[in-house]
């Protein structure tokens, strides 16, 4: 099995650091082994080693610079930075690589509505929808982008599509974010909780 291969394995399964080892073994042996150092990255991510990942991100733009997954990547690590006109940027970059691609569409609705940008992550919310209406996570970034307008009814109303679609996309953890605090006093997300208690 190739280190890279195992890498993969150990961070679908949550080893984390030992997929960070198994990437960093495959990178000895080839440097320029792009998919190995955007595994790296996604797994320094999950660690919560930003700057970590935001420097094998560069990396692996500098191998390959027009691939839209490595910059959605380096988007998702500049959010967790908190440099969100930055992470902006880097998905404006993927989505020109990729109108397509569904990851960077979804994704910048947080910082969007984060800069007060909201008519522009509604917009991207719709485009997240339209290219992947299965996907349950643009639903729950929509009730994020609701509850943050305080609009109770039509949160709720998204937190319930992204149950439909999968019921194990909406979490404890997810009703408890703080990007729903503006609607906790609601009823009807008060019931949403008792429901998925």
């Amino acid at each position: 099995m190739s280190d890279v291969i195992q890498g993969d394995a150990f961070l679908f399964a949550g080893g984390y650091s030992e997929a960070v080892d198994a990437y960093d073994k495959a990178i000895q042996i080839q440097p320029s082994n792009f998919e190995a150092w955007i595994g790296k990255g996604k797994a320094l991510r999950q660690l919560k080693k930003y700057e970590e990942a935001l420097d094998i991100y560069n990396k692996a733009i500098e191998i390959r610079s027009d691939d839209a997954n490595a910059w959605n990547g380096k988007g998702n690590t500049l959010n967790q930075l908190e440099r969100y006109q930055e992470a902006l940027d880097c998905y404006e970059k993927s989505i020109q690589i990729d109108p397509n691609y569904y990851d960077p569409w979804v994704n910048r609705i947080f910082p969007l509505d984060i800069l007060g940008r909201h008519e522009e992550a509604k917009a991207s919310i719709n485009k997240a929808i339209e290219l992947a209406p299965d996907k349950p996570q643009a639903y729950t970034n929509k009730a994020f982008h609701y509850a943050t307008l305080k609009n109770a009814d039509l949160a709720v109303e998204n937190l319930r599509k992204a149950i439909s679609l999968d019921p194990s996309s909406v979490s404890q953890d997810m009703l408890s974010s703080p990007f729903l605090d503006q609607i906790r006093d609601d009823q009807g997300f008060k019931q949403l909780i008792q429901e998925y208690a």
